[in-house]
């Protein structure tokens, strides 16, 4: 047993590993050492993680969701099977504690996320770009808008756990250091 979400597709024969490559329902994917990913967190680096964020969001609307989308599940269901497949694969426990898709806003907590605990005590800055970039191409691709994802609170700088607000980015405070530390004012 993997876990229940994998075991599903195990089960239905829609995860294979074929030719050295998983695939979930055809979707290519990979399983790395946290470490690898990590080397490119750690650094305080603002310009280039503010250059990952935006490549991750960009590669996951454009290109990770419309893979889901072609398995033409609605809307809602396509959202919680992303969800669930990023924290099946790793990611942390991630979960929507407030979503309204009339203002194009959501806030997402994240729990244990891998690296905030290999940089917890080590990082004075919000380390989960991954996840925020994930989380702002999956939300652009729902919102059918350029959505923005700021981490508030981040579990590698001792809070409880990460906490990330996604909404249009016109509508960020540029004034603040938080939001100009992890978004481009372009």
């Amino acid at each position: 047993m993997l876990n229940q979400f994998f075991d599903k597709y195990i089960f239905t024969n829609t995860l294979k590993y074929k030719n050295n490559n998983f695939f979930l329902v055809n979707i290519p994917f990979l399983i790395i050492p946290v470490d690898i990913l990590v080397d490119l967190v750690k650094d305080k680096d603002v310009i280039e993680h503010k250059k990952l964020y935006e490549k991750v969001r960009l590669s996951v609307k454009d290109s990770l969701v419309p893979r889901f989308e072609a398995m033409g599940l609605e809307k809602g269901k396509q959202l919680e099977l992303i969800k669930t497949f990023f924290v099946a694969s790793g990611w942390g426990a991630l979960q929507l504690v407030d979503l309204d898709e009339q203002t194009k806003r959501a806030i997402a907590v994240l729990e244990h996320s891998p690296f905030a605990i290999e940089l917890n005590g080590k990082a004075n800055f919000q380390v989960d770009f991954f996840m925020r970039g994930i989380l702002a191409g999956l939300f652009s691709a729902v919102f059918k808008e350029e959505i923005a994802c700021v981490e508030t609170e981040c579990a590698a700088m001792n809070s409880e756990r990460c906490k990330l607000i996604l909404k249009p980015k016109t509508e960020f405070d540029f004034t603040k250091k938080i939001v100009q530390d992890q978004l481009n004012t372009d």
